[in-house]
Order: structure tokens, then C-alpha cells, then sequence
């Protein structure tokens, strides 16, 4: 696995710290999800890699399809209500994120080919985390758009 992905994906951890408290109750754009909410939602995608993707990861298996986007994301919303204190998002946020590194660390070398719903192409650990660093950059552009 490219190390240098890994390391970024691992890093994310030190851009949800360093929001401030100002930014992290700003709408993305109008109508649109919280700070907050963007970092849950991206927890809740990390969750269900540990949970539900990765334990069941073996060479040449068919995963089910990606749940329901639109219906795992609303679901990342209601729990970010949950989080009353920014410092206890961010923390399960990191905590959820390292294990997931830590997870993935582990796998770096693998050769394991696998399928995801109807995908014919086969996954690597690689490509697999490729769609969530590109997902992660995605809400970190929308994030530092704040900031300006």
C-alpha cells in the first residue's frame, strides 16, 4: 500500500483538531451540513469500514454494496446531536481514525483482491482507501473554504 496515502489519511486526525470552535457550528454553505455534522459524517463512514467492511475482507470474496449513502448520512447527522462538547467529537473522531490507520497499517502488504456489490473490477486495500482520502479532501476544501 502507498505509504504516503496511508500517512494522509492518518493526518486528517491534526486537520479535526485544529478547528476552531467559530468554524465548527458554520454551515458548509448555505443549507447545507455543519462542521459538526461533516466530521460525523466522516467518522460514520470510518466506523462502518471497521465494522462492517474490513472483518469480512478476504481474497477473491464479494462484499455487499455500500449502504444507502443518503440514508448512512442522515444517520451521521442525528448522532453528531449526540456530541454536545466539540472536544468529544474530535476525540472519538481520532480515536475511530487511528484504529482504522492502525487497521490498515496492518494490511499494507497485502495482495488481497476483493469484489464490493457488482463491481467487476476487483478492490485492493488500496483502492479501497483511496475513495476515502479523495472523500476526506473533498470535505477538507469545503472546510478551509471557511477559513478564508
Amino acid at each position: 500500500m502507498n505509504k504516503k496515502l496511508l500517512e494522509q489519511f492518518g493526518n486528517f486526525n491534526y486537520f479535526v483538531e485544529s478547528i476552531d470552535d467559530v468554524t465548527w457550528q458554520k454551515l458548509i454553505s448555505p443549507g447545507k451540513w455543519t462542521v459538526k455534522e461533516v466530521v460525523a459524517h466522516l467518522w460514520n463512514w470510518d466506523t462502518y469500514t471497521l465494522n462492517t467492511m474490513l472483518p469480512h475482507i478476504k481474497d477473491q470474496v464479494k462484499l455487499p454494496e455500500f449502504v444507502d449513502h443518503d440514508t448512512h448520512n442522515l444517520k451521521a447527522i442525528e448522532k453528531a446531536k449526540e456530541f454536545k462538547e466539540r472536544e468529544s467529537i474530535i476525540k472519538t473522531f481520532i480515536e475511530t481514525r487511528t484504529h482504522l490507520v492502525n487497521q490498515f497499517h496492518k494490511v499494507a502488504h497485502s495482495e488481497i483482491r476483493f469484489f464490493i456489490g457488482n463491481d467487476k473490477r476487483p478492490y485492493t486495500y488500496e483502492r479501497y482507501l483511496k475513495i476515502f482520502v479523495h472523500h476526506d479532501e473533498h470535505h477538507k476544501k469545503q472546510i478551509e473554504n471557511l477559513l478564508r
